[in-house]
């Protein structure tokens, strides 16, 4: 899959499908170092560094969708 072929959401439609119920796992792909500069997330956020994702990717819920972000 090539990074154009990969569905896009923006914020608004992110709290939207959350408020809803909807099935979104969020997950914040930033390094420590990021993370601690910045410490805010958005609630319910799963903390996954990006070098990480691959190695992890058996943990991560197949029935949902996956939002990344690295604010």
């Amino acid at each position: 899959m090539e990074m154009q072929d990969v569905p896009r959401m923006n914020p608004e439609e992110l709290y939207t499908r959350m408020a809803q119920g909807a099935a979104v796992v969020v997950l914040d792909v930033r390094t420590a170092d990021g993370l601690s500069v910045q410490p805010d997330q958005i609630p319910g956020t799963r903390w996954l560094p990006l070098a990480e994702v691959v190695q992890q990717a058996d943990t991560l819920p197949r029935q949902r969708t996956i939002v990344t972000y690295c604010a």
